[in-house]
């Protein structure tokens, strides 16, 4: 499926211009004809057919999942067999568009805040994004806060649930993720995991808006998920001398190899990045006032909204080594 053009209308909405394309989809800035408004159009570039009751169930899901540091839903509709997700347009880039080496640890204390409580909210309510690295996190300058919004939310469960015939659309030389910010047991099984995956997805995060750089560099999925397995990666204070040794520990533990040393969801990553549970004082961390000369370190609109990543890989010979049972903390999934 090639996708609507810019020009077209899709129901009430006109698309203005592209965001970003990825594997599954594609993202428009789009105008409501009766309203005038600007809004971020998401269409699922696959067969639609099978998809569209589950994705109109995960639009209800999501037009109710309202946070601060969530990008929300606030329309579904269908066409010609095109189903689209309206959301919220973000005026401004990706965190991994930041040049986050030049940010203060206040400056990321308030951006690593806001993505944290996105997340805890998502794992609240039981929501496994799956696909959490910087190019999925949107920021945008308002009234003097920079405010950081995770964006496609259940987007890697609308495609894990579904099937085409027999196969499931997971199926071999199909993987949902970003090698790099993936658990090493979301390799394995992108439907089994739980919210622990997205706390490993979260500490390479923030190893990457602390730090500079990706914490698992590869340039294949196999390097990546050795050096995850492995915990091959530079430390954070030798990249950046300044940080608070909490943050260190933080990632630390949410790097983990192992699901059950990490914290049980990003809710605890956050007590153990900020070393604090209070909610007035974890809200003061994130309405940090930036002045306008420190806004300019936010590049300008790009227009992109990164897609869940789906990489298709060849079938390696010898595979990750299955599963290894033993005892765990139980946390929701999705």
């Amino acid at each position: 499926m090639s996708g609507p053009r810019v020009g077209e209308r899709i129901d009430r909405y006109e698309l203005v211009s592209p965001i970003g394309r990825g594997g599954v989809g594609a993202v428009y800035r789009v105008r409501h004809v009766n309203l005038g408004s600007e809004h971020a159009l998401k269409v699922l570039l696959i067969d639609a057919a099978t998809r569209r009751a589950r994705l109109m169930r995960e639009g209800r899901l999501q037009a109710n999942l309202r946070h601060p540091n969530l990008v929300p839903v606030t329309d579904l509709v269908v066409q010609d067999g095109l189903v689209a997700l309206i959301m919220d347009l973000v005026r401004g880039p990706s965190i991994e568009l930041l040049r986050s080496q030049h940010l203060t640890v206040a400056e990321i204390d308030s951006l690593a805040t806001g993505v944290l409580s996105g997340a805890a909210v998502m794992h609240q309510h039981g929501t496994v994004h799956r696909d959490l690295k910087p190019a999925n996190v949107l920021v945008e300058a308002v009234d003097g806060r920079v405010n950081a919004l995770i964006t496609d939310l259940g987007i890697a469960k609308l495609l894990l649930d579904d099937t085409s015939g027999d196969e499931p659309i997971t199926r071999s030389g199909l993987m949902l993720g970003t090698p790099g910010y993936m658990a090493p047991e979301q390799y394995r099984s992108a439907r089994r995991v739980d919210v622990r995956a997205d706390v490993f997805s979260l500490g390479a995060l923030l190893f990457r808006l602390a730090g500079g750089i990706a914490p698992f560099p590869a340039r294949s999925w196999a390097e990546a998920y050795e050096r995850a397995v492995k915990g091959n990666r530079p430390r954070l204070s030798a990249l950046r001398p300044d940080v608070p040794p909490r943050w260190e520990r933080a990632i630390d533990a949410a790097l983990s190899p192992d699901p059950a040393a990490r914290p049980a969801d990003a809710a605890e990553l956050r007590t153990m990045w900020l070393e604090e549970s209070d909610p007035s004082k974890i809200a003061r961390f994130a309405k940090l006032r930036w002045p306008a000369e420190r806004q300019r370190l936010i590049p300008k609109p790009s227009w992109e909204m990164a897609m869940v990543s789906t990489l298709e890989l060849p079938s390696p010979e010898v595979g990750p080594p299955p599963a290894r049972p033993g005892p765990h903390r139980q946390a929701p999934g999705r």
